[in-house]
């Protein structure tokens, strides 16, 4: 379930960062760096997890609060559902 939702999360990302003007290369090429890492998360499910992710998510986060509501909401639901998972 929560490998699902995940994947439903990381495709509803992508689809608001293509819909998102204004940020700057370094701010996607920030998110697309998250992105790999839930992959990689999600390719390695039953492995050790590097903690550091949710840090970076967070990060993240702080980055477009304000300027990307969507783009924050879908992030807030990533790191949800990353710690429902105990990760």
């Amino acid at each position: 379930m929560a490998e699902s939702r995940l994947r439903k999360l990381l495709h509803d990302l992508d689809v608001e960062l293509q819909k998102a003007s204004g940020l700057e290369e370094k701010q996607r090429q920030q998110i697309a760096a998250i992105c790999q890492e839930v992959e990689a998360l999600l390719a390695e499910m039953g492995s050790q997890q590097d903690r550091g992710l949710k840090d970076r998510l967070e990060e993240a986060l702080a980055l477009f609060e304000a300027s990307h509501p969507n783009l924050t909401l879908i992030l807030e639901q990533l790191i949800d559902t990353l710690a429902g998972m105990g990760l």
